[in-house]
């Protein structure tokens, strides 16, 4: 049987750099995913079709280990393939290339088919890997297409379809990939929980975080639960954040679980430039975020007690027009005491917010945040209220 031509420079000059593109897009998608920096990527804030894409369980094999990993993989192992061009390791070769090749073009089609029909979004980081890999995969088919070995050649085609099938099979009933992550910041910088920390100044009861170099004074600050509670969060929220309306759901049922044990204090951080300058690159304004996060500080600042239910329905009615809430905290606390409320103090809480976040969102920019204890942060949203209530009985102690 003659040996098939040497391939020729050219080609295998295209293919490697193709190989080349398309392993680094994929090594560093599989980066960023691992770190958790989905959403600080370019065009991919939160809430954004690429961050739901890459947030996704489809994103993910096992829970854990990102597709764009197993992609990495196949591209070395195409580019290490072009080294073998001797005899029965070149006819070997040749056929996995074939077989890489159909894998590259049906993988384009599922997950695109995923993006546009099944979660409705698209990943534009992901469309361009796709786009590499199918200009790799038609470069390796027309490019060393043979007159033989039209079987074999059906035979990696058909081998390829079986494979991405396992894929779909195996993501399917795969567990759903972790919607938070559970970080140690134990870093602040500046004077944060010093005397010129607004979260700091009055009298009541401190609660105290980052190894004693963050504290907030309870009773002073919006909070949901007993002032001389046991035990005390802190959360930094938006009300205009959907994972941040699911938080506030399981943090209220885990204070009603535990009345007088547990307090949360909470703290709004809008994801909006226009008050907060430290919203990370690709991440999308959200409209009215901080005319409501004032307006939800001047309800407490203006009848504490009334705070609460307000609170609540800000993430009940979450997208209700700025006038309706106005309206609504009028309507609620009384025209007097909103119209005496304290600006100055307001802007100051918020200013302090805003800078807390910058130093909390180095790891990850994902909303909301949750001090727990110590230096002891979740980032992100359970994906359910036992998730929470697990989490504050292994670092609270809570019963």
């Amino acid at each position: 049987m003659k040996s098939p031509a040497a391939m020729k420079p050219w080609l295998k000059g295209l293919i490697a750099l193709l190989c080349l593109i398309a392993a680094g897009m994929s090594l560093w998608l599989s980066v960023e995913k691992w770190s958790g920096r989905i959403d600080s990527l370019a065009g991919c804030g939160a809430g954004s079709g690429c961050a739901n894409v890459l947030g996704s369980k489809w994103s993910v094999v096992f829970g854990h280990v990102p597709v764009s990993a197993f992609s990495f993989l196949l591209y070395v192992l195409i580019f290490l393939s072009l080294g073998l061009n001797l005899g029965a390791r070149a006819e070997a070769a040749r056929w996995f290339r074939s077989l890489a090749a159909w894998m590259c073009l049906w993988a384009a089609v599922w997950f695109t088919g995923l993006q546009v029909w099944v979660i409705g979004a698209l990943c534009p980081y992901c469309m361009t890997m796709h786009g590499v890999g199918v200009l790799l995969g038609l470069t390796i088919l027309v490019g060393e297409r043979e007159k033989r070995g039209a079987q074999k050649r059906g035979l990696a085609m058909i081998l390829a379809v079986f494979c991405v099938i396992g894929l779909s099979v195996v993501q399917y009933f795969g567990p759903e990939p972790p919607t938070h992550r559970v970080d140690t910041v134990d870093h602040l910088v500046g004077d944060a929980g010093g005397a010129d920390d607004i979260h700091f100044m009055g009298e009541g009861s401190v609660v105290t975080f980052l190894n004693g170099r963050k504290s907030y004074r309870v009773g002073v600050l919006p909070h949901l639960g007993a002032v001389d509670a046991k035990y005390v969060v802190v959360e930094y929220f938006d009300y205009t954040c959907e994972a941040c309306r699911e938080m506030h759901i399981y943090l209220e049922e885990a204070v009603a679980r535990h009345p007088g044990e547990l307090a949360v204090v909470v703290l709004p951080i809008p994801l909006n430039r226009s008050c907060n300058p430290n919203l990370a690159e690709g991440m999308k304004d959200h409209e009215n975020a901080c005319e409501l996060a004032r307006l939800g500080l001047k309800v407490w600042r203006a009848d504490p007690s009334k705070f609460p239910e307000f609170h609540r329905n800000l993430f009940e009615l979450q997208g209700l027009p700025i006038e309706a809430a106005e309206s609504m905290a009028y309507g609620l606390v009384g025209e007097d005491k909103m119209s005496a409320g304290d600006d100055d103090w307001v802007d100051a809480i918020l200013a302090q917010n805003v800078r807390d976040y910058q130093l909390l969102s180095r790891k990850s920019p994902v909303m909301p945040k949750l001090l727990l204890t110590g230096s002891v942060v979740v980032q992100g949203v359970m994906k359910d209220g036992q998730t929470l209530e697990s989490l504050l009985k292994e670092h609270l102690g809570l019963k």
